[in-house]
């Protein structure tokens, strides 16, 4: 959510001594609007209630978010984020950001768990589907009925609820087991990304990235799993569905031309699209 923008709702109200932020509401952005900044060091959960946007961290592919949608991002170190709004005038959202002492302190380590289930060394985003729990959550955050008095006491003990349903959800799902990856077999399965990504269109199966990367079928797909949470071609399916996302929404392709980008034939693409997004791609046009 950008801090320029206008709207009815909370917008960084500060508890803990200033080591949470919370901000909800409808927030006023214009269709096209693109934020780039520092991404802050810290724990990030933000509820989106309705609202499309892309987020991409550094020069890794976007990633798209609908509501209603969970994001959660973990930072401890420096990278450039972007925000692209996408459709639509306003976006209605809770948004918790958790200064990187405080976690630490208090949250039992949860940023390095969290990265080290992605094999990411500093940073990294989750989005997940919110659940009937966190949207209710979200819209209490926002309720201009609590009365001032009360006002920062609702808001923290609403926060720390949705933190720990956001954390257990992405833990939930995510296996933790990547920290006990050699630094090798990291390589490895990094290499195997970056030919998927790099081979969206034709991909290679999955004997061809055994023999790239040496590591045998079956330990490739346990690596996989252990960084991604996900198959080797599951992760493959989610990037390419959200490069196609991406492709329509902005205008850049026709819903053929991003589903043969992307290595689909239209009617299988828009079947996939539409159990992905819960939505036809050519309602993006």
């Amino acid at each position: 959510m950008d801090a320029n923008a206008q709207g009815a709702g909370l917008v960084g109200v500060e508890l803990f001594a200033g080591r949470l932020s919370v901000s909800a509401g409808a927030f006023a952005v214009a269709d096209g609007q693109r934020v780039v900044g520092p991404m802050r060091r810290g724990l990030k959960i933000a509820v989106i209630l309705d609202g499309r946007q892309a987020l991409r961290l550094d020069d890794r592919p976007p990633v798209m978010i609908e509501g209603p949608s969970l994001l959660v991002a973990a930072n401890t170190g420096d990278h450039q984020q972007q925000r692209t709004n996408i459709a639509g005038s306003s976006v209605r959202c809770a948004l918790l950001q958790f200064d990187l002492d405080f976690v630490e302190r208090e949250f039992d380590r949860p940023i390095e768990t969290l990265l080290d289930s992605v094999g990411r060394l500093d940073a990294g985003l989750w989005v997940r589907e919110a659940d009937a729990q966190m949207r209710a959550i979200a819209v209490a955050l926002g309720d201009p009925s609590v009365p001032v008095a009360l006002r920062k006491l609702h808001l923290a003990g609403k926060a720390l609820d949705l933190a720990a349903l956001a954390l257990g959800e992405i833990m939930g799902r995510t296996p933790l087991r990547a920290s006990r990856l050699t630094a090798r077999t990291r390589d490895q399965v990094r290499l195997a990304q970056e030919r998927l990504l790099a081979s969206m269109q034709a991909p290679p199966s999955l004997a061809e990235l055994s023999r790239e990367t040496g590591l045998n079928p079956t330990k490739l797909t346990a690596a996989f799993r252990a960084q991604f949470g996900m198959s080797v071609f599951g992760y493959l399916q989610e990037q390419r569905l959200q490069r196609a996302y991406t492709l329509i929404s902005s205008g850049r392709m026709s819903v053929a031309e991003a589903a043969f980008h992307t290595g689909y034939t239209p009617a299988h693409f828009s079947g996939l699209f539409r159990k992905r997004f819960g939505r036809l791609p050519s309602s993006l046009r």
